[in-house]
């Protein structure tokens, strides 16, 4: 008898009316454990240049490293273990039917959120990571339990189904974290958490609204391995810094996950860097906010 797939034909169907689908323990206890180890090593400098990285003493605890950072962007050009689980046949086999035949992965994070710390404001990803034909699709996998109290993702059903991008400004919000949110977009009042097991994972459209809350727990983390697909026919104009590029720009530093790549006479590239974050927006936050308040001044 064959397996039943990871998503069925109702479970896509679920994805493009609401933009997010829910996947229940996607990948084992054992994988999330060295998913955790791996990150954690990243984040004591095991594993080779990360740029950003703090001082680590060998006798500090996993907690005392990890309370340095919010999260490591580009994680899998670090790790080995992660560039390989970036097309794990359980990912690859659930973002076949929500992205396309061929299949590219983009981007990743090892997200921490330690106790204490503040929210994600209401984004959506495409702000950030351009594809504008709607393929864009972040698996986010959670490593610990990811509650109400703790700050789990809220999502808006079928916000993204307009294709609208909706307009961004400085939050100045101590309770959330980087520098900005979207705002006048309709539907805030049918938000739902996004709760999940160690090992479940969330789908969801790079044109969803998404945000979290403050971890309000006294101790431990939310921690959560995120990547981000989209088709391997769509080029991308992407810094994961937000430093503008040229709409010309085709992001060729990828991992295909599935299928071809259809531009496989263009050469790859080697153009992302791991980097770690503290809390706080980045100066490259800080300045894509203010051009974005300078083009509001002169329309």
């Amino acid at each position: 008898m064959a397996s039943r797939p990871i998503v069925s034909e109702a479970g896509a169907a679920f994805y493009r009316e609401n933009g997010y689908l829910v996947v229940e323990d996607l990948i084992d206890p054992d994988a999330v454990a060295r998913i955790i180890a791996e990150g954690t090593a990243v984040c004591r400098g095991e594993r080779g240049e990360v740029d950003e990285l703090l001082p680590s003493a060998p006798d500090d605890d996993e907690e005392t490293v990890l309370r340095r950072y919010v999260t490591c962007t580009h994680v899998h050009k670090a790790s080995p273990l992660l560039s390989e689980f970036i097309k794990d046949e359980r990912l690859a086999e659930a973002v076949g039917p929500l992205v396309g035949e061929n299949v590219k992965g983009i981007a990743s994070q090892f997200f921490i959120k330690h106790a204490g710390m503040p929210g994600n404001a209401w984004h959506q990803d495409e702000n950030f990571v351009p594809t504008r034909d709607r393929s864009l699709c972040t698996a986010w996998i959670a490593l610990d339990e990811a509650t109400v109290e703790n700050g789990c993702l809220r999502m808006i059903p079928g916000s993204h189904a307009s294709g609208v991008l909706y307009p961004m400004r400085p939050h100045n919000s101590a309770n959330l974290d980087r520098a900005e949110e979207c705002y006048d977009f309709p539907g805030l009042e049918t938000a739902v958490p996004i709760t999940l097991r160690p090992g479940s994972a969330v789908f969801f459209s790079g044109y969803m609204l998404h945000s979290s809350t403050t971890n309000l727990r006294r101790s431990g983390f939310r921690r959560a391995l995120l990547y981000q697909y989209t088709r391997a026919e769509t080029p991308i104009a992407y810094n994961a810094r937000n430093v503008p590029v040229s709409n010309y720009h085709d992001m060729r530093d990828f991992v295909l996950v599935r299928g071809t790549d259809p531009y496989h006479w263009k050469a790859k590239t080697n153009e992302m860097r791991a980097f770690l974050r503290a809390p706080g927006p980045m100066a490259e936050d800080i300045a894509l906010s203010d051009m974005r308040e300078r083009e509001k001044a002169h329309a």
